[in-house]
């Protein structure tokens, strides 16, 4: 078994940490233009996109970690070459390049997934079991927060916190967190939001509060920022008419349950991640499990529904907040007018 890695970035890194434990890969293929420090372990190979197009090289399987703009680009080719594809969160930013390759993917029948990863977390699947089951009986609140630090020399590459390459803090860090609350509470009918910018790092937001209201009638909200200073939490807060649960930590990996007197963790369900970005950081065992899913030619739809054409929605959810941000121009303003209920 083959596998190319296009990026060397930290995903990339924590790609190729993890796929040490999987002994029948006999080349790891790493696509990366950048010349690279780390030393690399017998079965990795580096390489450039161009070889990897103009060499007629044996490779059974994709993962895509360049940075999210090229996402289409490097997944599109792979995919027309008939090889299953593993995509980065989010797997496009565009919902016209999500079209074209849900498309693509279906004529060539290919498997094409997004690393959501957060999604094996012991704690989102008990969660997962608690909504389907009523626990708590049936939610009504949900209140969400991430609360991350991004330093100015992180945004300092070319494509960090563009639009065009990037997104904010919506599109890049708290996608995870607005996945997990569609994953749970289902669709959103309405929304309302305020966003923020810190032009001095970046030109997309860094800051969002959003108060959402799902088909269900469940409403929710998130807040996000990346300019906290330090990562301090993400968490989901879940009040149910009969009780309440939390899930929280620094990717969502811990869940706690509410009783008369105090909050009490449920350790068979949690886990702990170290914090911190790179390989080593809190991006937790999702990764490992999906790779051996994804990697396993006889498993052909994932457990926890990660085929791209299944994740459409939070793109199109994504956009819609975005065009609502950029062109309603006006907002409500404090009046002197007194409210008489009718």
């Amino acid at each position: 078994m083959n596998i190319a890695i296009i990026g060397h970035g930290s995903v990339g890194k924590h790609y190729i940490n993890l796929l040490r434990d999987f002994k029948n890969i006999k080349k790891i293929f790493i696509v990366e233009n950048s010349k690279i420090k780390t030393k690399l372990n017998k079965r990795c190979i580096l390489t450039s996109f161009k070889n990897i197009e103009e060499e007629k090289l044996k490779i059974d399987f994709a993962i895509i970690c360049t940075p999210s703009g090229s996402h289409f680009k490097h997944a599109s080719f792979f995919i027309k070459k008939g090889i299953d594809t593993l995509i980065e969160k989010p797997f496009v930013l565009s919902i016209k390049d999500a079209k074209k390759l849900i498309q693509l993917n279906k004529f060539k029948k290919n498997k094409c997934w997004v690393a959501f990863q957060n999604r094996h977390n012991l704690a989102i699947q008990q969660g997962k079991k608690i909504v389907k089951k009523k626990r708590f009986g049936n939610p009504f609140f949900v209140d969400s927060a991430l609360y991350w630090h991004r330093s100015k020399n992180y945004y300092r590459t070319s494509w960090r916190g563009k639009y065009s390459s990037d997104g904010g803090v919506l599109f890049n860090q708290s996608i995870h967190l607005l996945d997990i609350m569609i994953y749970f509470f289902g669709p959103v009918k309405k929304f309302n939001f305020f966003a923020d910018f810190n032009k001095k790092k970046l030109q997309a937001e860094d800051l969002i509060t959003l108060n959402l209201v799902h088909k269900n009638n469940i409403i929710s909200n998130l807040k996000a920022t990346t300019r906290a200073d330090r990562d301090y939490r993400m968490s989901m807060d879940v009040l149910c008419d009969k009780g309440r649960y939390l899930i929280k930590d620094i990717s969502l990996n811990k869940i706690f349950y509410f009783n008369k007197t105090h909050l009490k963790i449920d350790k068979y369900n949690s886990e702990h991640f170290k914090r911190g970005l790179g390989p080593k950081s809190g991006m937790g065992n999702g990764h490992k499990k999906i790779l051996k899913e994804f990697l396993n030619k006889n498993i052909k739809n994932s457990s926890k529904d990660l085929e791209i054409e299944k994740n459409l929605y939070v793109i199109k959810l994504i956009h819609s907040i975005y065009n609502s941000l950029f062109k309603e121009k006006n907002f409500s303003i404090v009046k002197e007018k007194e409210f008489k209920y009718r």
